[in-house]
């Protein structure tokens, strides 16, 4: 607690200096269009159908309102019914100080989940994966965000904890491989402290400028077996007027991970842990010898921010490539169709359209275990996309994305970068 007190402090100090400094020294910097702290009200109000083999099928409500009682916090509320259930709530930019302290909350609460399990970390020509069923998985972030000079300086302190639990592997047509008796249990915390400098004219639709973001997570061993490391993040974003309205917007994403002490390697003791009962059950020993590998891997390297899912390489799932290195560089050109300001109300769905954008992009990925190997082997991923701004401060977006292992279609809030 006296740490965390101790940053807030030291970053309040250091953030008005740095501002002032800016201020100063910069003044080409572009100014910025609009209000960047818009409390215009909106809310969506979606079902949407699931279906996942061995799974079940059901709905995802999800509830958003934002903007809540003219101040600048967002709330999303998502219940999940059917074969799976759960809960996700999260609360976006709660002023504590209006336009200079902001809290996030998430809050992440599943009675059952389905993870992919690839067969090795790395980039290596296979895309088979098996299954696994989590009874349990919860996961708590909370975050303070102190912003200043218009949102252009921001300082984030973030705590992260999470804990699951696996019942069943299966394969990819739903049969069962491995029951676990008892369930395999896990968990993992994180704490993250980061810079944003946004120096563009606008922090939710940028159209000329750069940002620059620095995160140092500590990932302390939660066990006496796991590794002890830190992880380094950067991230790019330039900015590229054209024509009139339009942006092209170019990405570098680089994430490190540094071993402060290595985990326990030894593989017996790795089977221990996984209390697996393969027997001589060849499909079993295969998935058992995976997990070993993963492991030896992760608690010699750590883990870098993965690639795939909704911002990097947006053609693969979620987390489908880990590494102990990560570097990343995309490039999208926003179209904007239409710049305006035209309410709507279709009772599920309320807000201020100020654009719409069609948006094509490319990416270009790669991740190792070490920085040696890093861009020895890269991945690919390309698409178009759908942008709907509103002056609520919410960018709606729809991404069809396709790479080597297929096209994925994804449906979210606010821009990958």
């Amino acid at each position: 607690m006296m740490k965390c007190i101790g940053f807030l402090l030291c970053l309040l100090f250091s953030g008005q200096v740095l501002a002032e400094a800016i201020s100063e020294r910069f003044e080409w910097l572009p100014d910025r269009r609009k209000d960047q702290f818009p409390t215009e009200p909106a809310h969506l109000f979606v079902p949407l159908p699931y279906s996942y083999p061995g799974i079940g099928d059901g709905f995802f409500l999800i509830g958003y309102a934002s903007n809540l009682g003219e101040t600048t916090m967002d709330g999303v509320i998502v219940g999940i019914t059917g074969d799976a259930t759960g809960t996700v709530v999260q609360l976006d930019e709660v002023p504590i100080i209006d336009k200079s302290l902001l809290m996030h909350v998430y809050l992440q609460d599943i009675d059952r989940a389905v993870v992919n399990n690839y067969d090795i970390r790395g980039m290596a020509d296979s895309s088979h994966y098996n299954l696994l069923d989590a009874t349990r998985a919860n996961e708590n972030r909370f975050q303070l965000q102190y912003t200043m000079d218009q949102r252009r300086i921001n300082f984030y302190l973030t705590k992260y904890s999470g804990d699951f639990e696996i019942d069943l592997i299966r394969d990819v047509d739903g049969s069962v491989i491995e029951d676990f008796t008892p369930n395999y249990t896990g968990s993992a915390e994180s704490t993250l402290y980061a810079i944003k400098l946004d120096f563009t004219d606008d922090y939710l639709d940028p159209r000329r400028g750069f940002k620059f973001e620095l995160t140092y997570t500590d990932v302390p061993p939660v066990s006496d077996n796991e590794p002890d490391y830190y992880k380094l993040d950067y991230d790019f974003q330039f900015y590229i007027p054209y024509s009139s309205n339009d942006v092209m917007v170019v990405n570098y994403y680089q994430s490190d991970a540094h071993v402060r002490e290595i985990g326990n390697i030894n593989p017996a003791d790795i089977i221990a842990e996984l209390s697996l009962n393969c027997g001589s059950d060849p499909d079993c020993l295969t998935i058992q010898n995976q997990l070993v590998q993963n492991a030896v891997n992760d608690r010699t390297n750590g883990s870098a921010t993965s690639l795939g899912g909704l911002e990097r390489l947006r053609s693969y799932p979620q987390g489908r490539y880990q590494g102990g290195r990560m570097a990343f560089v995309g490039a999208e050109y926003r179209w904007n169709m239409l710049d305006e300001e035209t309410p709507f109300n279709y009772f599920i769905w309320k807000d201020v359209r100020t654009g719409k954008q069609i948006a094509f992009f490319a990416e270009l990925g790669t991740v190792a275990e070490t920085s040696a190997d890093i861009w020895d082997e890269t991945r690919t991923s390309y698409g178009v996309g759908f942008r709907l701004v509103t002056a609520s401060g919410s960018v709606y977006r729809a991404d069809i994305a396709n790479g080597e292992e297929g096209t994925e279609l994804s449906v979210f809030f606010f821009y990958p970068w």
